[in-house]
């Protein structure tokens, strides 16, 4: 006789009541929430602006500055009266549902400086090709030459890394 456990984040969507909160669920509600938020502070952002985790972490650490240093870092419009607070939303959303859905553990990397110089430069090409994935795809769905090969550039970037992590899966 054997016996299976259920685990918890079976167990969670297996109780009465329990509503499971998709992609697509969080998608419309961020658009409700950006469409809303534009509308009660009239942001009018720079076209191709999108959900950036690059321009908006840009935005939030240069607002934080300028406040408090007096400096006069580059903002972009619609981050100049109140910043953008994408980052630290995703930060925390991503936070909330690995802690409730039972996935949420520390874990630390085999070299953090390997890992801090990697996330420079990731953060450093993003701002160099002019955003992140979506502002590029806006970008290129526009024609804007620095959006095609940025896109182009990225999608390079992920199936080579792709190949390199299955490489180094298997050796």
């Amino acid at each position: 006789m054997t016996t299976t456990t259920l685990p918890a984040a079976t167990a969670v969507s297996a109780r009465a009541g329990a509503v499971r909160v998709t992609a697509v669920h969080m998608g419309i509600v961020a658009g409700v929430l950006a469409v809303t938020a534009g509308a009660f502070f009239e942001v009018r952002p720079p076209e191709a602006y999108g959900v950036c985790m690059a321009c908006h972490g840009r935005d939030l650490v240069n607002w934080t500055i300028n406040m408090l240093a007096g400096t006069h870092l580059t903002v972009a419009p619609a981050s100049l009266v109140f910043p953008a607070l994408t980052t630290i939303g995703v930060l925390l959303g991503a936070l909330l549902g690995a802690t409730t859905s039972g996935e949420f553990r520390w874990w630390s990397p085999d070299s953090s400086l390997k890992t801090f110089a990697y996330g420079v430069l990731v953060m450093n090409c993003a701002l160099l090709a002019g955003g992140c994935s979506i502002r590029l795809l806006l970008r290129s769905a526009a024609g804007e030459a620095l959006g095609v090969v940025g896109f182009g550039g990225m999608v390079v970037g992920v199936v080579l890394g792709t190949f390199w992590l299955r490489w180094r899966a298997t050796r």
